[in-house]
């Protein structure tokens, strides 16, 4: 199987078994792809791309710096097999077997970093990577790399923000679509909300916005969403989730993505691309603010880099264990089997030489290469990805243009994180075009109402898909799964429903992809 995503690609050559060359690509109009390969100039493409080539008995497999594109391959005795997702190579005929590790890494983080799959075999190209196969070997190498930590900062804040917002308009008005409406997903926090903002100062056509609502009972982001939409003049509209319709668009959903995405907001974001691929064909997203520019995950971290007492761990255990999902309950639910795959800091271990990567010094800095390496290309741009790809949409994430990552790579640690005040700079960027309520309002996020549901509507069909559904993979010891669906796992945060939709999530992935 030698395919990328068809709903994606721009032909360039043959695009089929025999193809030379299979571009996937969004925001390179114009590039020659052949010339830039045989020049071996692929870090200067600055949109996103998946690429194969084959040429002289060779196979060469990139991805675009950020990781905008998703690329997946196996080596079998047959030579390298590879496509856009792990389906279509579980549909050529790849052994199904599930890496015990990978599955504790999603457990850990929701998704999975790095190049392992849950198919044991399966890799994934990494952002800003290139892998030639020749039949014998395999070689790797990076044409783009994230910005080193500058020796010193002296650059003026003035000119930082200055710089900042003529690449975030820059960023925005790229991604606009020519003479015709554009839409974006508006959740009311300061990172849409600019992104909004920006559309509609530099786009001549109508900005159509969407925001998601969980019912009056549970606590929502209206309120500042609205006063964005009003305060810029979109064509707003707010979609309604119930939990049932979350339910009923869940196998679908999750079958869409390549590994599975334990956050509760995925089917929630495949709805909304549906409901905006009736009206427009490209969609604005403010995802890239909280890995770039100093999100309020940092602070914890940041808490315990100051005060606490790190040991020999410390740094990879603080952030395996700021996710908050089930880093500390591993050997507690996995079998021994699955358990055994976390000896020895294994998932530790992996982090290490990003923390120990003597480019970045300062503590934010480390945080924010490692996220934007991990969330940003494993989890946030696939998942976009993946979910608008059914609906016929361009997702694109200014916040995400490379251009505008490494900008953020030169702003100083106190520039993102001042004091208290998450993303000062990118705030002061757009004090002109987002109101100031939404510049000063803390961040909450968005969030679906999983302990409600997971306590009410939903517990049936989740002791369904945990007890009965989980059971023939051997995965999870019964009596945790019964703590977690009783609501007696114990802790100050047991955050049961979180842990009950990753897992449900788990399920319903090894049911659409796995096993089918």
């Amino acid at each position: 199987m030698h395919a990328l995503n068809a709903a994606r690609i721009r032909p360039v050559g043959r695009i089929d078994e025999r193809a030379e060359l299979s571009v996937d690509h969004d925001g390179c109009a114009g590039t020659d792809w052949l010339a830039v390969l045989r020049s071996g100039k692929l870090g200067d493409v600055t949109g996103a791309f998946a690429l194969a080539w084959r040429h002289d008995g060779k196979v060469l497999l990139a991805r675009d710096g950020v990781g905008e594109r998703t690329l997946y391959y196996a080596v079998t005795p047959t030579g390298v097999r590879y496509a856009a997702s792990i389906r279509e190579l579980l549909a050529a005929g790849v052994e199904r077997r599930l890496d015990p590790l990978a599955v504790a890494n999603y457990l850990t983080y929701a998704y999975l970093p790095g190049a392992r799959t849950l198919v044991e075999g399966i890799r994934e190209v990494l952002p800003g990577q290139s892998l030639i196969f020749d039949g014998s070997a395999v070689q790797e190498s990076s044409f783009w790399s994230i910005p080193p930590e500058p020796a010193e900062y002296v650059e003026p804040e003035t000119d930082l923000v200055a710089r900042l917002r003529a690449a975030l308009e820059i960023a925005v008005a790229e991604r606009l679509p020519t003479g015709e409406e554009v839409g974006a997903f508006l959740s009311g926090g300061l990172d849409s909300s600019l992104v909004v903002a920006l559309a509609r100062k530099l786009h001549p056509h109508p900005v159509r916005t969407w925001s998601v609502a969980f019912g009056p009972e549970y606590p929502n982001e209206l309120a500042f969403s609205s006063m964005l939409a009003e305060h810029c003049g979109t064509l707003h509209q707010v979609v309604e989730l119930s939990p049932a319709m979350v339910l009923r668009h869940l196998d679908d959903t999750i079958g869409c993505l390549s590994d599975p995405i334990g956050d509760p907001l995925t089917v929630p974001n495949a709805l909304l691309f549906r409901e905006a691929a009736q009206h427009v064909g490209v969609v604005l997203n403010g995802e890239g603010g909280d890995p770039c520019f100093g999100g309020p995950k940092n602070l914890p971290m940041v808490l315990s880099e100051l005060y606490g007492e790190p040991g020999e761990w410390g740094r990879e255990e603080g952030y395996l264990r700021a996710h908050l999902k089930c880093y500390d309950e591993l050997r507690e639910m996995l079998t021994p089997e699955y358990a055994d795959a976390i000896r020895d800091r294994a998932m530790e271990r992996e982090l290490r030489p990003m923390f120990d990567d003597p480019r970045w010094r300062k503590f934010v800095t480390k945080l924010q290469m490692v996220n934007v390496r991990l969330k940003g290309g494993h989890h946030i741009l696939p998942k976009v990805d993946a979910l608008s790809a059914p609906f016929g949409v361009l997702p694109r994430s200014p916040l995400f243009d490379r251009r505008v990552v490494e900008l953020s790579f030169a702003i100083p640690p106190q520039g993102k994180l001042r004091g208290s005040v998450e993303k000062y700079l990118l705030k002061q960027s757009v004090l002109d075009v987002v109101p100031d309520a939404i510049i000063r309002r803390p961040k909450s996020g968005m969030m679906v109402p999983v302990e409600g549901w997971f306590t009410g509507p939903l517990l049936p069909a989740a002791r369904e898909r945990l007890l009965d559904g989980l059971t023939p993979y051997g995965i999870f010891r019964r009596e945790y799964l019964e703590k977690l669906l009783g609501g007696t796992l114990g802790g100050s945060r047991p955050r049961h429903g979180v842990k009950v939709w990753l897992l449900v999530t788990l399920e319903a992935w090894l049911r659409r992809v796995f096993r089918s």
